[in-house]
């Protein structure tokens, strides 16, 4: 979906009550996925990785999400490749995975991420390498600045550099960038906020959620559907998140964005992320 058009469309179709297979189990498609199943729809989601939201979260959060479809009744095909999509007479009739199996359809989403569209500055002196390369201000070159998903910026704040694509993102390294341009001289350096609603549970997170991080449950408990958990990398708490906890992320954020020590959590049990079986 990459117009107001797409989502009309895909809102239409929805509504003749197709089977929907989403190829990705990403915050889009997981989302996608969601709004057909409380549709009443039949919902497959098929996706290569051995559970949803995996990249951003890990195995530990995504085998949580993967529960909580399969609660709700979605099918959840992880761990296989799509080979194909199939159709008849113009159509989609189904998607064709990497074991053979292929799963009917009537209407498939496809939410595959997304590739910085640069292809327009090949050959200029700007850096291209997973979006435009910036320094902390958002400075590509001399007077040229970029923000949004297809900037690739250095946060001082974690000491690394970082693309998002967040709403949140995109606005305020709008107004950074601007404020630079015009002689701010200020490193942009948030701590990212976004969130997903799926079903009638919120997730929300600050930060960011490295795959080697370690992970603790700091509030609650998974079990009840209602828990915060912290992230550490580097003996730093780098990001927590809360399900359908909004009081207590909004308290924890504070750990992130003053770089607090891991060893706040020491008392909890660390939880690192594990394959799932």
């Amino acid at each position: 979906m990459r117009t107001l058009d797409d989502a009309l469309g895909l809102r239409a179709a929805l509504l003749t009550g197709p089977r929907v297979v989403v190829v990705g189990a990403g915050f889009l498609g997981t989302e996608v996925a969601a709004a057909a199943r409380t549709m009443g729809l039949e919902v497959t989601v098929a996706e290569p990785e051995p559970v949803p939201v995996r990249r951003p979260f890990g195995d530990r959060i995504g085998a949580l999400v993967a529960d909580l479809h399969r609660d709700h009744g979605t099918r959840l095909r992880c761990g296989t490749p799509v080979r194909r999509l199939r159709g008849a007479g113009g159509r989609v009739t189904g998607v064709e995975l990497g074991d053979g199996a292929t799963l009917s359809a009537d209407v498939v989403v496809l939410a595959l991420g997304s590739t910085p569209a640069t292809r327009w500055l090949t050959g200029s002196s700007l850096r291209l390498r997973d979006g435009v390369e910036c320094d902390a201000l958002c400075q590509a070159a001399p007077r040229i600045y970029a923000a949004g998903d297809v900037a690739s910026w250095h946060n001082p704040h974690f000491g690394t550099r970082m693309r998002l694509e967040h709403r949140m993102n995109a606005t305020e390294q709008a107004m950074a960038a601007a404020g630079n341009l015009l002689g701010d001289a200020k490193p942009f350096a948030p701590v990212p906020y976004f969130w997903t609603d799926q079903y009638d549970t919120r997730i929300q997170a600050y930060g960011v959620f490295p795959p080697d991080a370690d992970v603790r449950i700091v509030h609650g408990d998974p079990v009840d559907g209602c828990f915060a958990a912290a992230y550490g990398h580097h003996g730093r708490v780098v990001g927590v998140l809360g399900w359908n906890t909004p009081r207590q992320i909004r308290t924890l954020r504070r750990l992130v964005a003053e770089r607090a020590s891991w060893t706040a959590f020491t008392v909890v049990p660390a939880l690192r992320p594990a394959t799932v079986n």
